[in-house]
């Protein structure tokens, strides 16, 4: 069961449109470039311990935006592979809770969207927060996976784009 979990929003995306599906909106340009700057992921990264920027795995919603975000995050923490969660998409908190309680890594960033990110902060450990994009949090989780089995150990607001 994973210990540490770090929950991302995707950087500021461009605006939805009837022209396009809403899973293949992309970050504005603004948003990629605060996600990038020293006051973006470096701020939160700079939080988290060596074992976690090294050996974390780093899950996305399978959205485009979220995709870049994570890509973002990797310039800072290193390369590795992205592992798609169609429960991030979803914001399908059993499903996730589920994968949670069957991955063998200590730390798992998931980069996904709101109002998911607010309610799993809120349903792991009573705290009420926003994310805005790019915002970070990370939670220490204890076994068994269940509502209020986490401590908030730090939260960084996103930067603006």
């Amino acid at each position: 069961m994973v210990k540490n979990l770090i929950l991302i929003r995707h950087g500021k995306a461009e605006p939805g449109s009837l022209d396009q599906l809403d899973e293949e909106r992309r970050l504005t340009h603004q948003g990629l470039d605060a996600l990038r700057a020293p006051t973006g992921f470096a701020r939160g990264v700079s939080l988290m311990d060596d074992s976690e920027r090294e050996h974390a795995q780093v899950w996305v919603s399978p959205a485009v935006r979220t995709h870049q975000t994570a890509q973002a995050l990797l310039h800072v923490i290193g390369e590795r592979p992205l592992v798609d969660k169609g429960c991030l998409w979803e914001q399908d908190s059993v499903a996730f809770l589920d994968e949670l309680e069957q991955s063998d890594a200590q730390t798992v960033i998931a980069v996904g969207h709101i109002p998911f990110m607010n309610d799993m902060v809120e349903l792991l450990s009573g705290a009420c927060i926003g994310f805005k994009p790019g915002a970070m949090a990370k939670l220490s989780l204890s076994d068994p996976l269940q509502p209020g089995c986490a401590d908030l150990s730090w939260f960084v607001q996103g930067p603006k784009a």
